[in-house]
């Protein structure tokens, strides 16, 4: 999974983002509210992926960030 956009927004409690990647309709989230990275989009896409850990997810989207 490789990240392809980052969407970022304020929230009253700090700093979320939207990640956008090249498998359809699978984001990477972060709601900016104090809760951890997580994975959105429909459950049967999801359930084909490996399961990435907060640490994994936050790479993908440096590696996207130092290579735009």
């Amino acid at each position: 999974m490789k990240v392809t956009s980052v969407r970022y927004f304020e929230t009253r409690r700090g700093l979320g983002y939207q990640c956008k990647t090249n498998i359809k309709d699978i984001e990477i989230w972060n709601d900016g509210n104090g809760g951890g990275t997580y994975i959105d989009g429909a459950l049967k896409d999801i359930k084909l992926l490996k399961e990435y850990t907060e640490d994994e997810l936050e790479r993908l989207i440096d590696q996207y960030e130092n290579n735009s």
